[in-house]
């Protein structure tokens, strides 16, 4: 009793934070909604190249392997020494503002050396200014990295004391800077993507304030302790080195698609950003949310010797992330092209646009599955600190993918690119996946196997709903205005099958049902 009160205790912290990110992420969309209108696919380029830059180190140094390697150490101090615990807290804060201080003024400086190295002869630097635009965009928005970098540390920190919701929350301001300033006349700007490198840097610095509160409320005052010589610093920063690099991988992947796609038609940049927006919707909400409150659960697990409860925990949330990810897929796979139609399909984005976008969707379907499921696996290795076969996984990965996107990239074009994505997302999940074999053994795989067959009649359900799609159009075009047409149909279908697909599994007895709604009712109950 008292592990499945840790296992909804787990389930909760990730419900909360997923409804953070819920609100974040539908503002998420109103921005990109607002973007793809109203600018042009020369200025999404531009600032979508821009923007990938901090992006990548903010992922590295904030949310990704900093974080990461943070959340383990503290809870693991803060068990033993609470004065201790606070001393590393100051010793990561001053070493992570020398770091990035450094850092955001040499990616100034070099931005645009940076920008011609990688879009040198390319039809993307052949537009009569673009690549300019982009250096300059790209100098502005490389100094948010210095306001998301401490956003996620103190957002590390503040879910070792049980606090994920506001600080889930707070991009939600990020966001909204980035809808009010699309809004603003393009005549008011020297061309109309500067406006969007603006709205970034208010942005980030809204974005700080909710979780900075969050910080003062637990009484951890940020204050420059210079001790880097501190054992436990030190100890922090072994796990944060091969941390960096193994989940890069991702945004190393992202990076090696810019360049390909620099050689492709105008827009292709966008229509990957606008893929990875839409897959990034239920990968936060499910994968991210379980991967980052899973750490510390399985860190105290791993520190007290319970390799099996660790192993059964892993195991659990690995069948309830496939259960809540696999309707996901197969939504983005049959349903991707009124999806972006809905969101995206006015304005600047033209049909060919919305085309383009749902073959990139739909080849996502795949990366969205097995991508999630890496990111939990990737908790197992921070919590029995074995970062560098992550290291490992990742080089082999990112080599695999440069050379799939390079061999299909110039048979297919977009759709090769898209596709070696998938492809290399496949390979990382079976490295991940052998290396944990190999140190801890498997994670109850048979289990996974039985859940699968279980759920197959509901996910065969909400495909046949999702293929009813067009009938349902038609049908509530007969009485329903124009503009409702289209998202009451596919509420319907989502909900018709989605509701079909979670009463099979009750039908089937299946646990991870049983678990999903013990999560609501939690929830709902915490909420209230």
């Amino acid at each position: 009793m008292k592990e499945k009160n840790k296992q909804s205790f787990v389930s909760l912290q990730a419900g909360l934070m997923s409804l953070g990110t819920f609100l974040s992420r539908i503002l998420g969309f109103l921005r990109d909604l607002s973007i793809a209108a109203f600018f042009s696919k020369t200025e999404t380029d531009i600032f979508f190249v821009a923007f990938r830059f901090p992006n990548f180190f903010r992922r590295l140094l904030g949310e990704g392997s900093f974080s990461a390697s943070v959340t383990p150490a503290l809870t693991e101090l803060l068990q033993k020494n609470k004065q201790k615990s606070q001393e590393l807290y100051s010793c990561l804060f001053t070493l992570l503002f020398c770091v990035v201080s450094v850092l955001t003024l040499l990616g100034v400086i070099f931005m645009g050396d940076i920008m011609h190295l990688l879009f040198a002869n390319s039809a993307y630097a052949s537009i009569e200014g673009k690549l300019e635009k982009t250096i300059i965009v790209g100098r502005l928005v490389f100094t948010y990295l210095f306001f998301v970098s401490f956003y996620s540390y103190f957002i590390s920190v503040a879910q070792v004391f049980g606090k994920f919701f506001l600080p889930a929350l707070a991009p939600a301001v990020f966001n909204i800077s980035l809808i009010v300033f699309a809004w603003t006349p393009q005549s008011w700007w020297p061309f109309p993507a500067l406006s969007l490198g603006w709205a970034v840097i208010v942005g980030g610095l809204l974005q700080l304030l909710p979780v900075l509160y969050e910080i003062l409320k637990l009484g951890l005052y940020p204050r420059f302790l210079f001790c880097f010589r501190n054992a436990e610093v030190l100890n922090t920063v072994r796990r944060f080195l091969p941390g960096m690099f193994g989940l890069a991988g991702l945004s190393l992947i992202g990076l090696i698609n810019i360049y390909f796609a620099g050689w492709l038609e105008e827009g292709a940049l966008s229509y990957i950003y606008y893929g990875d927006r839409l897959m990034e919707f239920p990968r936060a909400l499910i994968a991210v949310s379980i991967g980052t409150a899973l750490v510390p659960e399985l860190t105290r697990q791993y520190s007290s010797n319970q390799l099996s409860k660790l192993k059964d925990t892993a195991g659990h949330y690995l069948r309830l992330l496939l259960f809540l990810t696999l309707p996901c897929a197969l939504v983005f796979l049959l349903s991707a092209q009124p999806i972006v139609d809905l969101l995206f399909g006015r304005g600047e984005f033209d049909s060919q646009s919305v085309l383009k976008t749902t073959m990139v969707l739909q080849i996502y379907s795949a990366v969205l599955i097995f991508s999630s499921m890496s990111r939990v696996l990737s908790s197992c290795f921070f919590a029995i600190n074995k970062n560098w076969h992550i290291v490992i996984c990742t080089v082999l990965f990112v080599c695999f993918h440069a050379f799939c996107a390079w061999l299909f990239t110039s048979a297919y074009g977009l759709k090769g690119l898209i596709m070696a994505t998938a492809l290399s997302s496949v390979v990382h999940f079976a490295l991940l996946t052998g290396f944990l074999y190999y140190l801890i053994g498997g994670l109850y795989f048979k289990k996974m196997a039985l859940m699968l067959l279980k759920i197959l009649p509901g996910l065969g359900l909400l495909a046949l709903c999702l293929t009813a799609y067009p009938y349902i159009f038609n049908r509530f075009s007969v009485f329903l205005f124009p503009s409702l047409v289209q998202p009451l149909a596919l509420l319907f279908v989502f909900f018709s099958g989605g509701g079909l697909y979670i009463f099979l599994g009750f039908l089937f007895k299946e646990e991870m049902a049983d678990e999903f709604l013990n999560l609501f009712q939690k929830f709902f109950k915490k909420m209230s």
